[in-house]
């Protein structure tokens, strides 16, 4: 630059050094030598021919000179860059070299004007001050502008992460958020809020999530077949309450102790799984638990106070393996408006010894008064056992008469799975108890350890190569795992005797008679069995499965009298006398269950008394059941405010049109349906049966219960 260019020379000395103090005094004081080199910048610093010497002290002067100078100069630029928007009254040419006002024309005999150009191009400063004014609000600085004009700025105001989603848009008098993904106009104003916008964010239909912190891979199939998973990436929000009911769901369900919450290796774990969530600790996960059970109670509540129809009981006690506590379980069954099947656990109540059955009684009712189930009970089923018929001869008495079905002839329902126990049980106990008590032990001998399991699989693969089953022990109060026990054991007869000889304290292994009776009468249990299961389904309704396969027990068991084997003929003839002890106490409403089933009607009814009883019984046996469905028919009416005269009307002699071949006796029924109907066609009353089923339909639609699912159709 030229001499006459340069803005520091023809200046005085003392006017330069107020200029230069009074700009950089605030920053550091220089010495004469130092100021004598900064007003001579054509002299080299290092200039071998110059006699001046510089001290250490000017030279660190200088130093810090430049530095501060420097720093200085970026304040600059920044300032100039923050203000420019502002107004003409700082021009870009504080950067032009050409210019008497250029920063970089003083900077250029520091040698620093070369590296200031290069920041000013790299920060891309234009090269003149638009003279239009850039609205902002109030003092604030805009943090973006765009060249639209009714687009605002996203000020230092709004500092939610949601705006990087939306921009703040002037429409007529105000002021709209525009989602960047969707173009929706929503209410962007300063009393607005951010809260609206959150929501739109979290449905915008055209929003792709690009912050990977917070999205989850999923796995999705396009269809059922398919065995590639699609992985896609879907939003994400993590909220603690979720965790804390997931939490207390996880401990109910599996019976984790609730101290696993302060447990060093399941914070660890839950923390590597999700950094966010804090586990509770032990008081408030079991806070959590108790309002979970609080909830879950009221949605019982409200399903129980929904349905129209009765409310059947079952009730049994359990005894902790742990605490040797006794617990009673209530379960409640019922239709519910939608003509579902529906089984709640209403209480689980630990109830001191010793129970009695006045303690029983009383816990019982407790029960059920508290739920408020005084006038909607139907029946109570428990086991067979002395304790549990006194205490319901004792419930019989606190429930008002009036309210239970038939004035509480069926008020007491016994197990119909425990009755076949006891059935089975009496039989086995009386022709091979002994015998099964030795297959028992020898059970238990070769699975007390795995050295002794592996040894019987070694022989077993050699003998029996095509059992696979393993042994398995029985309970002694469950007559199927004392049958599942025999008829794995019989399969593996060969191994127990060659084990028998070649291990010594294996002693008192079954006879061979053992074996043989045991054979036999597993064919003849293995129809208990099937029944066993058929009872025990608790996703379907069983009441009008029950009547065909009860008779039908009662029919085999009739049979096994004439088996050439006297023990096959002791054995039923103790579970004959057992089985009619509980007969008519639990056939006769499965019987009206089983004539409201449309495939059978009363057919089925006379098709197996016909083969059950003799003549005379059998006549009686008919009426009985019938008169039992009149009676039901007739409280039922009177209950809805309606009087049905049907005392003077005859049997339902009816058929059946459809047939099914899942009993035994299928194919005689059918047969049997039409020698019936050719022998009674003048007593056939079709019409009968249908005014009944009519009449109950009614009945439901009053009861605001849709009778179009019935299933009570006529042919």
């Amino acid at each position: 630059m030229s001499e006459a260019m340069d803005p520091w020379q023809g200046h005085a000395k003392a006017r330069h050094s107020r200029r230069i103090g009074a700009t950089f005094g605030t920053f550091v004081p220089l010495n004469s030598q130092a100021l004598n080199l900064f007003l001579k910048p054509q002299t080299p610093l290092f200039d071998p021919s110059s006699s001046t010497s510089w001290s250490s002290s000017a030279i660190k002067s200088l130093r810090s000179f430049f530095f501060n100078l420097v720093v200085l100069v970026c304040n600059q630029i920044s300032s100039i860059l923050l203000l420019q928007p502002r107004g003409p009254r700082l021009q870009s040419n504080l950067f032009d070299p050409s210019s008497s006002t250029s920063i970089l024309q003083g900077c250029n005999s520091f040698n620093l004007g070369e590296n200031l150009s290069e920041m000013s191009n790299n920060a891309s400063v234009p090269t003149s001050a638009s003279n239009t004014p850039i609205a902002i609000d109030d003092d604030e600085s805009p943090l973006e502008t765009n060249s639209d004009p009714s687009l605002l700025p996203i000020t230092s105001r709004h500092t939610s992460a949601v705006w990087s989603d939306f921009k703040r848009k002037r429409v007529g008098d105000v002021i709209k958020a525009e989602c960047n993904h969707c173009s929706k106009l929503l209410a962007g104003g300063s009393k607005a809020g951010t809260t609206h916008l959150k929501d739109h964010i979290k449905i915008c239909p055209k929003r792709v999530c690009q912050d990977l912190r917070q999205t989850r891979m999923f796995g999705t199939k396009k269809n059922l077949n398919d065995k590639n998973d699609t992985m896609t990436l879907a939003p994400y929000e993590f909220h603690q309450e979720d965790g804390r009911r997931d939490l207390a769901e996880m401990i109910i369900l599996h019976e984790y102790p609730i101290s696993m919450v302060e447990h060093i290796g399941f914070r660890k774990y839950s923390k590597t799984l999700q950094p966010g969530f804090k586990v509770p600790s032990r008081n408030t996960t079991r806070k959590d638990i108790m309002k979970r059970y609080e909830l879950e109670k009221e949605n019982v509540a409200t399903l129980l106070r929904k349905a129209k129809g009765k409310i059947a009981l079952t009730t049994d006690m359990w005894t902790a393996d742990n605490q040797r506590k006794g617990y009673m379980a209530v379960t409640s069954h019922f239709i519910d408006n939608t003509w579902k099947l529906q089984s709640r656990i209403i209480r689980f109540l630990y109830v001191p010894a010793p129970h009695t059955a006045e303690v029983l009684a009383d816990a019982l009712k407790e029960s059920i008064q508290s739920w408020n189930l005084d006038l909607r009970l139907s029946s109570i089923t428990v086991d067979n056992c002395s304790t549990n018929d006194a205490m319901m001869e004792i419930l019989k008495g606190v429930f008002p008469y009036g309210s239970l079905l038939l004035r509480g002839d069926f008020f007491h329902m016994r197990c119909c799975a425990h009755i076949l126990n006891l059935i089975v049980q009496d039989g086995l106990s009386a022709v091979v108890s002994n015998g099964v008590q030795r297959i028992r032990d020898s059970v238990v001998f070769w699975t007390a350890s795995d050295k002794r399991v592996q040894r019987f699989e070694q022989v077993a693969k050699q003998i029996t190569p095509e059992c696979s089953r393993k042994l398995a022990l029985d309970c002694k109060t469950r007559w199927n795992s004392t049958y599942e026990m025999l008829s794995i054991a019989t399969s593996y007869k060969e191994v127990f005797v060659v084990l028998s000889a070649r291990n010594n304290l294996y002693k008192n292994p079954p006879t061979p008679e053992d074996w043989e009776k045991v054979e036999k009468i597993c064919e003849h249990l293995e129809v208990f069995s099937k029944t066993t299961l058929s009872f025990s389904g608790t996703n379907y309704p069983t009441a009008n499965l029950y009547f065909p396969k009860i008779c039908a027990l009662r029919i085999a068991i009739s049979g096994w009298l004439l088996s050439p084997h006297d023990y096959v003929r002791k054995m039923a003839d103790i579970m004959l006398q057992k089985y009619n002890k509980y007969w008519a106490s639990v056939n006769g409403l499965m019987g009206v269950a089983t004539i409201l089933d449309p495939r059978y009607k009363m057919a089925l009814i006379r098709f197996y008394f016909a083969k059950i009883f003799d003549e005379h019984d059998f006549e009686i046996e008919v009426r009985r059941i019938s008169d039992l469905l009149r009676r039901l028919v007739d409280e039922y009416g009177s209950k809805m405010g309606k009087t049905q005269g049907s005392s003077n009307q005859q049997d339902f002699d009816l058929g059946s049109s459809s047939k099914s071949n899942e009993e035994t006796f299928m194919q005689e029924f059918a047969e049997f349906l039409q020698q019936d109907k050719d022998s009674n066609c003048g007593e056939f009353k079709d019409d009968e049966y249908a005014k009944l089923v009519g009449e109950l339909e009614e009945g439901f639609e009053t009861c605001d219960i849709d009778s179009g699912t019935s299933g009570l159709c006529t042919e």
